[in-house]
């Protein structure tokens, strides 16, 4: 007699099979919030030309200035 109604291992190998489903159900779960979080996976603001809108904002810049900036910015600063 086996002592486990026949089964032997094999309740062990389908729990860790289980337990594998869940993990990776869970890593699912947790990537998809994060990338609700990044808000869905619209482009963020890019942060250079959030500062230089505020410096502009602020009279740090003048107009010239800030239209020079901003055009190199916004082609990828390539010289």
């Amino acid at each position: 007699m086996m002592g486990w109604g026949g089964m032997g291992f094999g309740w062990f190998f389908g729990l860790l099979n289980m337990l594998l489903v869940l993990a990776l159900l869970g890593l699912l779960l947790y990537l998809g919030l994060r990338a609700w979080e990044r808000g869905s996976g619209e482009p963020r603001r890019d942060a250079a030309l959030e500062a230089l809108r505020l410096r502009y904002a602020r009279g740090e810049l003048d107009e010239e200035t800030y239209r020079r900036l901003r055009k190199e910015l916004e082609k990828g600063g390539e010289a």
